[in-house]
């Protein structure tokens, strides 16, 4: 008897690091390498100074189709796919910065989840990614009040807890951090957990979740280095300044991190006022490396980069187009018209330096892939015969195949059914029950048998949204002498 699985129910590439780099220019400021654009989204709807800032996501099984989320701060979200074009727009206020982060657990599924601060209520707005039509959709449990008038925002994801933040910056420097929860009617709220002053101004942060720091760049001043969970108070280190002293002119704005194997990778920051970009060590004391800036590309028809805002950077190869990661960058004037997001291959950036950047575009920091499909059987006391057997891999659009084996009972009927928790502990008269059966069940498969192996097939559906997703079965044979539990089945469904 076949059933689907049903939602509706409640590698790493060689790298290295770089020690130090600073090429001295006579005025004492580094030189300026420049690196072309390789590619440009379509214009924002909104003209004037409306493109503001950009988030990648990682497509679980093809990276070729991964996306640009870039915000309009005047009239929404656009969601690019790698050529540029836009495949979405949201139009839902006035949202300024964007950020994102996978594996959040919204019900039955992990998410990538997509936050940003709307300035025109002052609202978190939340969505998920649909990694099968590649759009965004909203899962704010309602209005979500951020209490201050946020500017900028980013996201942090502990490596210690495993929790969620949502981090608003402000233009009087206030820092807000925010606990993202699971709504109990479902959908996404958020707990203030965190508040400190910055100083001035302050718009673009990020967070690196392997280290736990929080960077948040203060226009007018640098860069500092705060510790990112909840409990890291206020003590902060300067990273680098702006004037003589610094690498920096203000405004300093967009804050990103590129990650590499083996603790590697780096600190990129957007130096609005001159136009480029610095790059640091990803590790303290975030020692600077580079300075860059995004040149046209004339074969292309694409104008140069000025004046950037927000920024973005992936180490993951993203197909043919990015094979070696990419850089996303705001650009403030577009020869095309209203403003829009120019896109950079790293390895071009990474050639500019001497000695050369990291390239490591196998490195996944973020978990962001499909996973692969795998089983385990498990006995929990030992009490169950052995006899519920997988004949395979649980892999999303192919069929699951399993057998329990009836002998040694008359003629019967041979049950399979599936939860989604395991468990153990619960003894019966006819076994251990491996299941929680509070749980969600998804399904429960019945066939005849008369003493023989009866198989059960069970499509998986070809659903990215299942990636992960871990389930339980047990099975139960029926028939004298009496009824018999089985050994449990733990799937893992994945590519």
């Amino acid at each position: 008897m076949n059933r689907t699985f049903d939602l509706r129910g409640p590698a790493v590439a060689a790298s290295f690091l770089v020690s130090s780099f600073l090429a001295v220019a006579p005025s004492g400021r580094a030189q300026t390498a420049t690196v072309p654009a390789a590619d440009e989204t379509v214009p924002v709807p909104s003209s004037g100074d409306a493109a503001d800032d950009a988030a990648i996501w990682i497509h679980p099984t093809v990276p070729g189709l991964s996306l640009v989320i870039g915000t309009d701060k005047d009239s929404g979200l656009a969601v690019y796919d790698l050529s540029g074009n836009q495949l979405q727009f949201l139009a839902d206020g006035e949202l300024n910065n964007v950020d994102l982060r996978y594996g959040f657990p919204l019900g039955l599924v992990d998410v990538a989840l997509v936050t940003s601060g709307n300035r025109a209520n002052n609202e978190l707005a939340v969505y998920a990614v649909d990694p099968n039509t590649r759009t965004l959709y909203d899962v704010a449990a309602g209005s979500i009040p951020l209490g201050f008038d946020v500017y900028g925002c980013c996201m942090y994801k502990s490596p210690t807890t495993g929790d969620f933040f949502f981090i608003g910056t402000s233009d009087a420097g206030v820092v807000k951090q925010f606990k993202l929860l699971l709504a109990a009617g479902g959908g996404v709220t958020a707990q203030l957990v965190r508040t400190f002053d910055a100083g001035g101004v302050t718009e673009g942060c990020v967070a690196d979740d392997e280290n736990g720091y929080l960077f948040v760049a203060e226009e007018n001043v640098g860069i500092w280095r705060y510790g990112a969970e909840p409990n890291a108070g206020n003590a902060h280190t300067l990273v680098d300044s702006t004037g003589s002293s610094g690498n920096l002119t203000a405004d300093v704005e967009g804050l990103t991190i590129y990650y590499a194997a083996g603790g590697g990778g780096y600190l990129l920051a957007s130096s609005q006022g001159s136009s480029t970009f610095c790059v640091y060590q990803r590790n303290a004391p975030n020692a600077y490396l580079l300075t860059f800036q995004v040149g046209a590309n004339s074969s292309l028809g694409i104008d140069a980069v000025s004046g950037t805002d927000g920024i973005d950077v992936t180490n993951r190869g993203l197909g043919s187009a990015f094979p070696s990661g990419l850089f996303v960058v705001q650009d403030d004037s577009n020869s095309g018209g209203n403003q829009n997001f120019k896109f950079v291959d790293w390895a071009d950036i990474a050639a500019a330096a001497n000695p050369p950047l990291a390239v490591d575009p196998l490195y996944d920091a973020s978990d962001t892939s499909c996973g692969t499909a795998g089983w385990t059987s498990r006995n929990g006391s030992g009490v169950n015969p052995s006899i519920l057997a997988s004949l395979s891999n649980p892999v999303l659009g192919s069929t699951w195949q399993a057998s329990l084996n009836c002998a040694g009972h008359a003629a019967g009927a041979a049950l399979l059914f599936c939860y989604s928790a395991p468990s153990s502990g619960l003894l019966l008269s006819p076994g251990e029950v491996l299941v929680d059966l509070s749980s969600v069940r998804f399904f429960t498969l019945s066939a005849p048998h008369s003493g023989n192996t009866v198989p059960f097939n069970v499509p998986v559906p070809q659903d990215l949204r299942l990636c992960g997703v871990q389930v339980s079965l047990q099975g139960v044979v029926l028939g004298s002498p009496g009824p018999s539990l089985s050994n449990a089945i733990d799937l893992v469904l994945g590519s």
